[in-house]
């Protein structure tokens, strides 16, 4: 499994900032449940300890841990957790995202360390301490650990979005912006509600404002039109009013000749 998902942030927030990665250990995703058999379908093959207990007492802690986490239970999560290997990275990683999901950040944080003392190289582990001093607003910390992340991992579209992220809350745009970009390069859905683990981060207006605009560029400039608009007017919607420079932004030049731009200027005055 990548990454968990959760309620999506898409309209204000800062949500790519804080996507939580988890292991890569089989289990399952969020939200996910086995098929619900019909009076006409096949039975199906569950182990009789299953099948017994249909709520988790006899599995190993481990497994019922992973079955709480994917149900959204997280204080009971956590409980499973602790009577499971805890000399290993996964497990406290996993203790860290129910923390994380109950937004108790500094429990989170602690599991998260407890997880980097094991395995330094655990790029999860990094890339989810450095959401939880995002969340607490030491920006500086989290691209630290952002970077780290990086290190130790293949290309994660989630993790160049997520340092983006952390270098427009310290007004670095133009590397925030790069790394933006290269999170599209890897995966142009890297933007979608529904493709990240989400927890709510903060941000001033104009953070917002910047980040929105600077997907719309993106978006225009791999020529996906829809998604360049839909992020201008989030961009609106948190307060950009800079006609100027919308209409000598080259990135916009195909998207300005169409007549859903047009419509977008004149619904916020901008014509």
């Amino acid at each position: 499994m990548g990454e968990i998902p959760s309620r999506p942030l898409f309209n204000v927030k800062l949500w790519f900032a804080v996507a939580i990665l988890a292991s890569t250990t089989s289990r399952l995703c969020a939200g996910q449940a086995p098929a619900a058999q019909t009076p006409n379908s096949p039975p199906q093959k569950t182990s009789v300890t299953v099948r017994k207990t249909l709520g988790l007492e006899e599995l190993p802690a481990g497994k019922k841990a992973d079955i709480l986490m994917a149900r959204g239970e997280y204080a009971a999560a956590i409980s499973a957790y602790q009577q499971s290997d805890l000399k290993s990275a996964i497990v406290w990683n996993n203790i860290g995202m129910a923390y994380h999901h109950l937004f108790a950040l500094e429990e989170a944080r602690k599991a998260y360390q407890e997880a980097l003392k094991i395995n330094p190289r655990f790029a999860p582990a990094a890339n989810n301490l450095a959401a939880v001093y995002y969340g607490q607003h030491e920006f500086k910390v989290a691209e630290h650990w952002y970077k780290r992340a990086l290190k130790h991992t293949s290309e994660s579209a989630v993790i160049y979005c997520n340092l983006g992220t952390a270098y427009f809350a310290e007004d670095k745009m133009k590397k925030g912006l790069k790394m933006y970009q290269k999170a599209f390069s890897i995966d142009q859905e890297v933007f979608a509600p529904n493709r990240s683990a989400m927890v709510e981060g903060g941000g001033s207006r104009e953070q917002r404002v910047a980040i929105n605009y600077y997907i719309a560029q993106t978006f225009a400039s791999a020529g996906k039109q829809e998604q360049a608009l839909l992020y201008l007017r989030k961009a609106m919607d948190e307060g950009f009013r800079d006609r100027k420079r919308l209409i000598e932004d080259n990135n916009f030049a195909v998207l300005r000749t169409t007549p859903q731009f047009q419509q977008l200027m004149d619904q916020e005055n901008l014509n």
